[in-house]
């Protein structure tokens, strides 16, 4: 089932199962868009870039890079990038893919054409690119068929973050669909049309059938720097400043804007924050609790008895008594 973008998606609709591979892709290259003397210098250069990386042993997150660099039409782009590495090439194939508008139109084919005519929800305002959604594993796809800016911050929003080819989001299992039934609706709702080749989910998106992400939510940071800390969410609800002045009164807590991060350690005051702020404990971050109370539950517990340094005797200072009786009058004052 294509995934892949549109151009992709005709490309493995309308290839012949009888001709090789590596020629039909080559009858699939678009023309570059170039000078007469560019576009021919420019194609032996793409033929050779991926060439190499079809030969070569390099990731499957490359593969998918050049795959695509199938659609730079550019030939600018590829003269000027011919004498790079091949690390940088890649980097820089992979920035130029992010903000590529050069895809290649795709062959005409009824087939193709009905196929994702039928995958695809259009609606009523169209306002943002085409995109394609899809689950792999507990992992929602979301791929631009274009470049976006205010698309990538909505699905920045709804935790998305950025792994060439595509957007994605890990979600649990029981929970998947409901989070690209609903990042698919949200795009709808943006003014993307959405593409979605599972005919069974598209089904759910058509009928809005799914359970909203809680807007207040304690889960567990998959970020580098807060790793295995609680993350408190709120990036989606209506009464932002509130939680985050909430939060500010959490112990430890690194607290931004739209949401905060506090550590393991004081899961006995983000789950009074919870039940105080009405914040939804989502299962990563109850297993974290539970492993938490079990390290304790098995640690050795002790009373402490501070000792008490002992008094040091004190020495009473002897005192002169006093004299009595009469002074010589030969020693009295006048």
């Amino acid at each position: 089932m294509p995934t892949l973008g549109d151009t992709f998606s005709r490309h493995i609709l309308t290839e012949e199962p009888n001709q090789p591979r590596e020629e039909r892709e080559e009858m699939d290259w678009p023309s570059l868009t170039g000078s007469a003397k560019q576009v021919p210098w420019a194609t032996d250069i793409r033929k050779f870039r991926i060439d190499q990386a079809r030969h070569n042993q390099i990731t499957s997150r490359e593969q998918d890079i050049m795959e695509f660099l199938r659609n730079i039409r550019s030939a600018h782009w590829w003269i000027e990038t011919r004498s790079l590495p091949h690390t940088v090439f890649t980097q820089s194939a992979l920035d130029q893919f992010a903000k590529c508008r050069y895809l290649a139109p795709p062959k005409t084919d009824m087939v193709a054409d009905m196929a994702l005519a039928e995958a695809t929800l259009v609606p009523p305002a169209l306002r943002g690119p085409v995109t394609e959604v899809s689950i792999s594993s507990n992992t929602v796809m979301v791929l631009l068929i274009e470049f976006d800016a205010d698309v990538n911050k909505l699905l920045k929003r709804f935790r998305f973050h950025w792994e060439a080819p595509a957007w994605v989001r890990q979600a649990w299992t029981d929970v998947v669909e409901h989070r690209a039934i609903e990042i698919a609706v949200r795009l709808l709702e943006y003014g993307c049309p959405v593409r979605i080749f599972e005919e069974a989910l598209r089904l759910r998106v058509i009928e809005h059938d799914y359970e909203p992400e809680p807007t207040r939510r304690i889960e567990i940071s998959r970020s580098d720097k807060y790793s295995a800390k609680f993350h408190l969410v709120w990036a989606l609800d209506e009464d932002m400043t509130g939680c985050e002045r909430a939060a500010r009164q959490l112990r430890g807590a690194k607290v931004f804007n739209d949401g905060a991060y506090i550590s393991p350690s004081h899961y006995e005051d983000v789950q009074d924050f919870a039940d105080q702020n009405g914040f939804a404990i989502m299962p990563d971050a109850r297993e974290m609790i539970t492993n938490e109370q079990q390290k304790l539950v098995k640690a050795v517990k002790v009373v402490a008895k501070p000792r008490k340094k002992a008094a040091v005797a004190i020495q009473k200072k002897s005192v002169l008594a006093p004299v009595t009786g009469m002074i010589d009058a030969e020693l009295a004052d006048e």
